[in-house]
This record gives structure tokens, C-alpha cells and sequence, in this order.
């Protein structure tokens, strides 16, 4: 939302990505499904590693740049929660200052951390499936496509007036001028599509916990269906904020400020739990 807040439709590119390797490689997938099988791999730093004579050098410096490009991710979620928090100390009354939202996130850190020590894979066999993480990743997906649904709806049928008066105010809107360079778009398109497969936690769902090559197939057209239901409402609400939130409001959080500035709490704390 807040990216569709300031480069208008680019923010699509971030799920083209996935839905173009997904509807053309697919079956590059399911190959990559079978060699990890066969060799028992764990993890994206040894697929690769064992791709160019199970080299030890290359594994680890496949680890580090993994744990490097984890980081910002890492850091977006702390500050994600404690922007979060932040705004619902400060509906409550309470403004937040610079040392608040520090010791949140270090309690946030901590409560991950602790998270991943009792939930993680911590053991990486190649024959075991941590079916709990699967599910909780599962059950994560439906409450943050139920939370943002719920303002979706909220805002079209609440504030806009319908889906009639919403695409007369999209088209209204700085959002429908603006335009991004070619190049931007295939970056970006570009890069949601490597993350898709590279990142260690999606190589993770993908490949180490996969325990049947035809849920690849499914994937193919579930996840994109997917995709499109999540960006469903997003310019909606990035219209509705910028016109009816102060100037100046973080467009990242519209989601949040939004049902909190109409006095829907229980929409905003539903919401919460979503991006959580």
C-alpha cells in the first residue's frame, strides 16, 4: 500500500515476478525438487554448492550472502511491529518517542528469536518435514489475506462509496498519472523473481519442505490466484488514505490509520494481527 502510496502501479511488478517463474518454469522447479531429494540437501547453499562439485568455498559464501540478504527483512519487520505499536500507543493517547520504539523492537527481536529457537528447523534432515512451520505458515497467509480483505471492503463500501465511486476516484488520483520507467519495471519484476526462489525461507517452503512434485502444479495457479487477491484492494486504500488522511501520514501504515481514523478498532486490531 504505501509503495502504491508513491509509485502508483509499480508495486504490481513485486507480484508479477513470482506469478511469470511460476506460469513459465515451473517445471524447472519440480527438477530442482528432485535433485534436492536425491542428494539430501538442506538448504539453497548446499543445492548450489553440490551444482559445482559439492565445493565447501562456494557453500559458504552462498550462507553469507543468504544471511546478508536476510538482514534487511529482518529489520523491515522489526519496524513494521514497532511502527504498529507505535500508532496504537499514540489512538491510545500515548506518543511514542525515539526510545520506545527502540525497546520494542528489542523485545519484538527477542520474542522471535525465542520463537525460532522452539519452532525453527533446527534439525535438517533431508527426510524430515516440519509440518508445523508448513501450517503456520499457512495459517499466517489466510489471516493476512482475511485482515487486508476486511479493509479492503471496509474501505471501498465504507468510505468510497462503492466500486463505481472508488475507479472514479483512482482515475481522479495523482496514482493513475504517475508513471515508472521500463526499466524499473523489469528490475523489479526481475528481482521478485530471484527472491521467490533464492531466498533461503522461500527455498525452505519451496524445495526442502515439498513432499510431493504436484504441489508445484497446484502452486502454479494457486499462489498467483493468490497474489491477485492480496493486491485486490491495495490502490483503494492508498487513494482513500492520501485523500482523507492528514498530509504527511506514513502511507506505509494505511492499513492500520485508516479504520483507526473512522473508530473501527476491532478492523484496525484485526489488521495489526495480519501484518503481524
Amino acid at each position: 500500500v504505501g509503495q502504491a502510496a508513491t509509485s502508483g502501479w509499480l508495486f504490481l511488478a513485486i507480484y508479477v515476478g513470482p506469478i511469470v517463474f511460476l506460469a513459465l518454469f515451473w517445471p524447472l522447479l519440480e527438477r530442482i525438487i528432485r535433485i534436492t531429494k536425491e542428494k539430501r540437501l538442506t538448504s539453497i547453499a548446499d543445492f548450489i554448492a553440490t551444482r559445482y562439485g559439492r565445493d565447501h568455498g562456494l557453500a559458504i559464501l552462498v550462507t553469507f550472502v543468504a544471511m546478508l540478504g536476510v538482514i534487511p527483512y529482518i529489520a523491515l519487520q522489526l519496524q513494521s511491529v514497532t511502527q504498529s505499536l507505535s500508532v496504537f500507543a499514540e489512538a491510545g493517547g500515548s506518543a511514542w518517542g525515539s526510545a520506545d520504539q527502540y525497546n520494542a523492537s528489542i523485545w519484538v527481536g527477542a520474542g522471535l528469536a525465542f520463537f525460532t529457537i522452539l519452532f525453527g528447523t533446527r534439525n535438517l534432515d533431508a527426510n524430515e518435514r516440519h509440518h508445523g512451520i508448513v501450517m503456520a505458515i499457512a495459517v499466517e497467509a489466510v489471516v493476512k489475506l482475511v485482515a487486508l480483505l476486511a479493509v479492503g471492503v471496509f474501505v471501498v463500501w465504507g468510505l468510497a462509496g462503492g466500486p463505481a465511486a472508488t475507479f472514479a476516484q483512482i482515475e481522479t488520483s495523482e496514482i493513475a498519472t504517475w508513471s515508472q520507467s521500463s526499466s524499473r519495471w523489469i528490475s523489479l519484476i526481475f528481482l521478485s523473481a530471484a527472491a521467490f526462489l533464492c531466498l533461503p525461507r522461500m527455498f525452505q517452503v519451496l524445495v526442502v519442505e515439498n513432499d510431493d512434485e504436484r504441489h508445484v502444479q497446484i502452486a502454479s495457479w494457486a499462489f498467483p490466484a493468490y497474489l491477485m487477491l492480496m493486491s485486490l484492494f491495495v490502490v483503494p486504500i492508498a487513494v482513500v488514505g492520501l485523500d482523507l488522511l492528514p498530509a504527511g501520514s506514513n502511507p506505509d501504515l494505511f492499513v492500520l490509520t485508516l479504520p483507526l481514523a473512522l473508530g473501527q478498532e476491532s478492523l484496525a486490531l484485526l489488521s495489526f494481527l495480519g501484518g503481524f
